[in-house]
């Protein structure tokens, strides 16, 4: 019963000073249901909105991804933050609604949903972004069905353990709880070593401290940690404990958190190689019994080299089947705790393991009391039996039985290996994550997830978060198609694991009435291991074989350019079975450029196992391949580097700078000769020949005009050729000849030409596959250009590579193209003023040149009949605003200019404004009379006003309205395209240290089907140069050119012969898949411009192309 004055607080839902708001249910009402909410709006969630979702994997997990402070934080940005309730979670309904956040259950209206551990299935809004932990990046079995209703319910997945600096899977990460793993492990360690040294018979200050979970914040635990300490100090640690020696092993965030707990304890830091001499003193000193001694070891103190040699870094990570362990020797029998907290796999040597226990026990050197393995590796880099949990979180292993006990009583050595150590503090773990995942939320909850792949706004996001999308629009992103491929693959492995116990059930396998082990091998692969589909096709050759495959380890690539490594164990029936299988394996590697090799056998291998200790290549033998390279500029390193990979292969440089040949020789060793030659020299020809009859194939680099004469040599001597610069008609003349020697002159494999050629035949071949589809409009853009951050220091936005006249003279090329049915022709001198704007994938801004004939190409692409057929060549915009008023001025021009004799044979350096107003017949008395008649004169060139004030701003930064002197290099004075050309040599205009190219290249493709559906297909290459390696356009260039000569060397027959470009499917697929595989990729999208009609509807449709922009006029046309 209530009193009628609380009606109105019953009926309103107000809350109680002490309740939380929640939103209430809906109620029934007399006169109708409550107005429908908007079900479109609610579809995807209202960008804007973000969800925290209550956690409930266990009773532990009390953490959040986001503390009360930081939901304040994004409710002051205008962000609405909607937080399920829960009871269990550290921080109270209360503190999130007054940070600002709505306590309700339902999360319908949030576009991004942010949770902690995995969510359940059916819990999985769909069609939202979601963001948590989702264990799906390795395939892990246990998390593929929550992948497969992310795919199915179109989630825009986001995994924590993703987001790094660089927005690339290995990088480090910006999102993660390892410290507080630290902090745990060692607090809970030190409380069991506290009631085990009890149990031994030692009453220690240990005792006194708890677990992380029993503090209710971490720095009373940290607190509780240092009053033991002060304890310590005061009155030492029984004798029998000393000298104290606890080993910490890695540097990484969890080793650095457990260490920050033990060094609130008195402490000294010891080099691991001075803990024998504190072993050695027998007890310890009184004073050394009020302090620990800590040691940190990282992987030059672990392991040593088989062979002998000194520890390389690098060298161990990469392969680390060359180093055993010594840590069992050389650390073990000195550490009293371990605290193992470092990175480990099975391809690494593991610490120690129970034989190396049981060693040191019989042989009464058993020192060790305790190891705490925060990694959780089972039977890893030390022998963890089994797992713990938070209320059981110890366990004594009996090195001399063998056995495990619960009991802390029981004679053995204390493990400690709870697998979920941040969740005991969850306020401080909780703030922490919030604090790194707080600048990226805004951007993330701004829109809806994309409902298409490619759709969206995931190409804006900031980088690292951008890295971490797994999936988005019912598809897994580039970066992590992967998972599919090593999905099935596990599949498989599970298939052949069950059906070889069934054979070994039936006695398959019991030749002699004894269960004998099959043959065994230890594999490791390292290359594109995916994206060439290797991984698959090494599961068929052993499945041909009945033999069984398992993966000890896999390492998957951090991007699609990066090599993966696995290290598998490969099982046969018989030796002969297994021998077979690995020679397949070999052969498969070969073909698509990854290395196999042979591992040595290791600890945990079954017995008897057929393992070469040595390190051999698995590639079948291979006759000797020898190419010869003509040329050693940037591209070379890049193709050179691709050939080596083969084994068989062997490459000669030729080149007249002898420091650029000798610089290859020394980066790749011996499998690279150099030769100083001047290729085309008329007193070379006996050394030239020499090196081309020597020689499979040619891969000529160097200047276009010097291609011909090195293909009639090739033709003399019948040797296969390959360029990356357009065919010449002097080059297509050679045909017949060549055809007759039985020759292919593979030519234009490059990036433009090459890239180019081949995307664009892929695309137009896929497009046009329906019977009756007619292309309507085609272009293909390319530029070679700095990457953004490089562009701003040179008002072109262009640094020059090679000689800035080049890049003058191009842009004087005069051009032709189809547009709408009619051809376009411009004059060389009016090329810049008719640039288009084209702003790609919303970010990057370009002005758009026609480049030169584009007609040529529409035969050769069977697009004869295409209305718009367009080749242009791509800038950063305001490039061509500036160069048409150098070009109006006169600036371009090749010269000899009549204004400029009397300079030039005066024998005189000028001044730059003398230069210029003789240039233009102008005064130049003094500078503002110089610039009035300037202004003047490009006022009257037909140029807009921003126009006019960019040129002249341009023409000031040439310095051409300064008294400074022209450069020395300004020859000839009465050229102007040399003194432009001299003027543009300036730092500015170059690429500087720790500068980057990129690689932009863009298809447009407009179809019309038979049933009146007119498609718009795009693809996008954007390739940026390598952090301190080859530059974009050498990758993309060399690589593509390194290919196609390998293709040549394995099988030169499906290709034919003559002078070819590679615009058959013969070339185009492998070289595409290749390059894949390399991580240079076009990234295709399709648009339906126009939906099917009936075809009695179908009428011809022509489509005008209009300026060149991002968004295609073409949608509203229709």
């Amino acid at each position: 019963a209530v009193e009628p004055r609380f009606l109105t607080r019953l009926c309103c839902g107000r809350p109680s000073r002490h309740q939380p708001r929640v939103a209430m249910a809906s109620r029934v009402r007399a006169h109708g249901a409550q107005a429908p909410k908007d079900t479109q709006l609610l579809a995807g969630g209202r960008p804007g909105v973000l969800g925290i979702r209550r956690e409930d994997k266990n009773k532990w997990e009390r953490r959040a991804p986001v503390a009360p402070k930081h939901v304040r934080a994004l409710v002051e940005q205008g962000l609405k933050v909607i937080v399920q309730p829960s009871t269990r979670r550290v921080f109270t309904d209360r503190e999130y609604e007054e940070a600002g956040a709505i306590i309700q259950e339902d999360l319908t209206e949030c576009a991004t949903i942010a949770a902690v551990k995995e969510v359940p299935i059916d819990l999985l809004l769909p069609n939202r972004t979601w963001i948590f932990f989702s264990h799906t990046i390795k395939a892990q079995p246990a998390g593929m069905p929550l992948l497969d209703a992310a795919l199915e319910k179109k989630v825009r997945l986001v995994d924590y353990e993703c987001i790094t600096e660089t927005g690339q899977r290995g990088g480090p990460r910006l999102v993660a709880f390892g410290n507080f793993a630290g902090y745990a492990g060692a607090i809970d360690f030190l409380r069991g070593l506290g009631e085990r040294f009890l149990a031994l018979g030692y009453s220690t200050p240990l005792l006194h401290i708890g677990s992380a979970f029993m503090y209710s914040s971490l720095e009373e635990a940290q607190r509780a940690v240092a009053m033991a300490g002060e304890a310590i100090r005061r009155n030492g640690l029984p004798p029998a404990l000393c000298p104290f020696t606890a080993v910490f092993t890695g540097m990484g965030n969890v080793t650095q958190g457990s260490l920050d707990i033990f060094k609130l304890l008195p402490h000294e830091i010891v080099d691991p190689g001075d803990l024998s001499k504190l072993a050695e003193t027998g007890h310890a000193s009184s004073e050394d019994c009020h302090k620990l001694f800590l040691s940190i070891t990282t992987a030059e103190h672990m392991v040593r080299h088989k062979r002998g040699g000194a520890f390389d870094k690098a060298e161990y990570y990469t392969r680390p089947d060359q180093y055993e362990s010594v840590f069992q020797d050389t650390i073990l029998p000195y550490s009293t705790v371990i605290v193992n907290g470092m990175y480990w796999d099975e391809r690494f040597p593991k610490l120690f393991g129970h034989d190396d226990l049981h060693r040191h026990v019989v042989s009464g050197n058993d020192r060790l009391l305790g190891v705490c393995d925060i990694t959780c590796d089972a039977d890893g880099s030390v022998p963890t039996r089994q797992f713990t949990s938070i209320e059981q979180p110890f366990f004594v292993y009996n090195a001399l039985t063998d056995q495990t006990t619960t009991s802390l009583d029981d004679p053995g050595v204390l493990f400690h290996a709870v697998d979920h150590l941040p969740s005991e503090l969850p306020r401080e773990a909780s703030e922490h994550f919030g604090n790194c995942l707080l600048s990226f939320l805004p951007s993330l909850v701004a829109a809806r997830a994309p409902q298409a792949p490619g759709q969206g706004d995931t190409g804006s996001l900031p980088l690292p978060m951008r890295g971490a999308v797994i999936a988005e629009g019912g598809q897994l992103t580039r970066e992590y198609e992967y998972i599919q491929q090593l999905r099935a693959a596990n599949t498989r492995m599970d298939q052949e694991e069950r059906g070889m116990q069934e054979e070994l059930s039936k006695g398959a396998l019991h030749p002699h009435g004894v269960q004998v082990a099959p043959a065994c091998a230890g594999l490791e692969l390292s290359g594109h291991l995916f994206d060439t589909k290797l991984i698959n096709k090494v599961l068929d050759l052993v499945e041909a074989q009945h033999g069984r495959v398992h993966i000890q380890n896999l390492d998957v690539a951090s991007t699609v350019s990066d090599e993966s490594h696995l290290s598998m164990l490969v099982m046969a029936q018989t030796q002969d079975k297994l021998d077979k299988i690995i020679s397949h394996i070999g052969a498969a590697a070969r073909d698509v450029g990854v290395a196999v090799r042979r591992a040595g056998s290791g600890d945990g291998s079954p017995a008897p196992v057929a393992v070469q200790k040595s390190s051999l290549s698995l590639s079948p033998s291979q006759p000797p391949r020898s190419v010869l390279v003509l040329g050693s500029g940037f591209v070379s390193g890049p193709l050179i580097e691709y050939l080596l990979r083969r084994p068989e292969n062997s490459v000669t440089v030729a080149s007249l700078d002898r420091f650029e040949v000798e610089a290859f020789a020394q980066r790749f060793g011996s499998r690279v000769r150099p030769e100083v030659l001047d290729v085309l020299a008329p007193d070379a020809e006996a050394a030239r020949e020499a090196l081309v009859q020597a020689a499979d194939v040619i891969v000529s680099l160097v200047p276009a005009t010097m291609h011909v004469g090195i293909a009639r040599l090739a033709i003399r001597h019948h040797k296969h050729m390959v360029t990356a610069s357009y065919v010449s008609e002097e080059m297509q003349a050679l045909d017949a000849d060549a055809r007759a020697a039985g020759v292919l002159i593979i030519n234009e494999v490059g990036l433009d030409p090459g890239i180019d050629h081949m995307s664009a035949m892929q695309m137009i071949h896929h497009a046009t596959s329906g019977a009756n589809t007619k292309v309507l409009r085609f272009s293909s853009l390319c530029g070679g250009l700095p990457a953004p951050e490089a562009a701003g220091s040179s008002p072109l936005g262009y640094k020059f590579s090679w000689s800035p006249k080049g890049v003058l003279l191009a842009a004087r090329n005069s051009a032709r193209w189809r547009q709408d049915g009619q051809l376009q022709e411009i004059a060389g001198s009016n090329l810049l003023a008719n640039s288009k704007p084209l702003t790609l994938n919303n970010a990057l801004a370009f002005d758009v040149l026609p480049n030169r004939d584009s007609t040529a190409f529409a035969e050769l692409y069977g697009l004869s009949d295409a209305p718009t057929f367009f080749r242009g060549t791509l800038r950063y915009r305001g490039f061509c605003d500036r160069m048409l008023v150098v070009s109006r001025l006169g600036l371009l021009e090749p010269g000899p200019a009549a204004a400029l004799g009397p300079l030039a044979a005066s024998g005189q350096q000028p001044a730059r404004r003398q230069w210029f107003a003789a240039l233009l017949g102008l005064p130049c008395d003094d500078d503002a009379s110089l610039r009035k008649s300037l202004q003047e004169r490009i006022g009257g060139a037909g140029l807009s006003k921003e126009q006019v004030e960019m040129g002249e701003e341009f023409v000031g930064w040439l310095g051409l309205l300064s008294d400074l002197p022209l450069p020395a290099s300004a020859t000839p004075l009465d050229s102007p395209i040399d003194v432009t050309t001299a003027l543009l040599r300036r730092k500015e205009m170059s690429y500087l240290p720790g500068e980057r190219d990129m690689v932009a290249m863009y298809h447009e493709l407009v179809v019309e089907r038979a049933d009146g559906a007119v498609e718009r297909r795009t693809a996008t290459l954007i390739e940026y140069a390598e952090p301190n390696g080859a530059t974009a356009m050498a990758r993309t260039v060399g690589l593509t050119a390194a290919i196609a000569a390998q293709l040549v060397l394995d099988d030169a027959a499906p290709f034919g012969i003559g002078v070819q470009r590679p615009l058959r499917k013969e070339w185009y697929e492998p070289v595409l898949r290749r390059l894949d595989g390399e991580g240079i990729r076009m990234d295709e999208r399709t648009e339906l411009l126009r939906p099917p009609r009936e075809a009695a509807e179908t009428t011809p449709v022509m489509l005008s192309s209009g300026a060149v922009e991002a968004q295609s006029v073409l949608a509203a046309k229709l």
